[in-house]
């Protein structure tokens, strides 16, 4: 048979070459993203085609449980976000039920959101570190989101310096400047990304902005220019910082709890900024059950952008530029 033959009706590729298409499956176990990702390359050679993400994780629960049992069941969604999902349950429960926390227990609450932020941070560029190969940099990123994600306040203040010394050799990181500099570029006209994505990208978007405890707490919305995978870095580095000054000023840790005494009846909204941008939540309550929920997380908005980002790129480039997007899948089927 010949080469003719062999190649007739294949696709051709923008360098003019005819070559097979190769569908490429790579998660939910893929290293340096994150698990239940379901991402599906399909590759022209080396580069890739097409690109495709989505969730395998399980999706909300079904309505129909007591409401009272809300906070645990969503918390109970995200491994990566547990603290975010639950504070959002809490504050759409006190929204049907006309209460909110005081100003020390809401500061407090905050202190919480901001110590699992630095914390998926730190999960998150551990999983750089391996998908680049510097294993010592995993290692000690990973070390220090275990000593975080349940401290408190004197046992952060005291492991402040190591992170901050981590952050640094982030910064200066010659391999991952080289990797990550001038790819993932994302046309954000049109989307409704938000979170660290959007903020790298010069975008002024958190929901923390306006919130009362926030800005008793001093909160100001970051940004960083560039757009591409190492302004994503950068930014993060960034949020660590702020997160830690946050934590400090709080003076104290709260994880969020649902009201005492909740309606029968009633509807409640609510957001929060997750490590990874905006969630909200849409709820009916009847007869104390949960009638309808609606839970909408970043995810969605994030992996639209995986194929147009990834089409003709590289696919080391692509994975790396797929990576910096930090992809929480869990309770992303909403």
């Amino acid at each position: 048979m010949s080469m003719v033959d062999l190649t007739e009706g294949k696709p051709v590729s923008p360098d003019g070459l005819i070559m097979e298409w190769i569908d490429a499956p790579f998660g939910p176990f893929f290293p340096g993203l994150p698990g239940g990702l379901g991402l599906m390359l399909t590759l022209d050679g080396d580069s890739v085609a097409q690109a495709n993400a989505s969730s395998l994780a399980a999706a909300p629960p079904a309505p129909g449980f007591a409401a009272k049992d809300l906070a645990d069941r969503l918390a109970a969604l995200s491994p990566l976000a547990p603290v975010a999902l639950r504070e959002l349950a809490c504050r759409a429960l006190e929204d049907a039920a006309g209460t909110a926390p005081g100003p020390d227990v809401a500061k407090a609450r905050a202190a919480a959101m901001e110590r699992e932020r630095v914390a998926s941070h730190l999960g998150w560029l551990a999983d750089l570190a391996r998908q680049t190969g510097l294993s010592w940099l995993e290692r000690r990123a990973a070390t220090l989101q275990w000593g975080l994600r349940m401290a408190d306040v004197q046992e952060i203040a005291r492991r402040a310096p190591a992170v901050h010394a981590l952050i640094a050799r982030y910064r200066r990181a010659p391999l991952l400047r080289d990797k990550l500099a001038g790819i993932g570029r994302i046309d954000l006209s049109g989307t409704k990304i938000s979170g660290p994505v959007a903020r790298a990208s010069g975008i002024e978007t958190d929901a923390r902005a306006g919130e009362p405890a926030y800005g008793a707490l001093e909160f100001a919305t970051l940004t960083w220019d560039g757009g591409d995978a190492w302004a994503r870095l950068l930014h993060r580095l960034d949020e660590i910082g702020q997160s830690l000054d946050l934590i400090a000023r709080a003076g104290a840790i709260a994880l969020p709890a649902a009201p005492e005494k909740l309606p029968t009846d009633g509807h409640g909204m609510a957001s929060v900024e997750t490590p990874r941008g905006k969630a909200a939540l849409h709820l009916n309550l009847t007869g104390g059950a949960v009638e309808t929920l609606h839970l909408t997380t970043p995810f969605a908005a994030l992996a639209a952008t995986v194929g147009p980002m990834t089409q003709q790129m590289e696919l080391a480039e692509a994975l790396s530029a797929i990576g910096s997007l930090d992809l929480d899948p869990w309770g992303g089927a909403a």
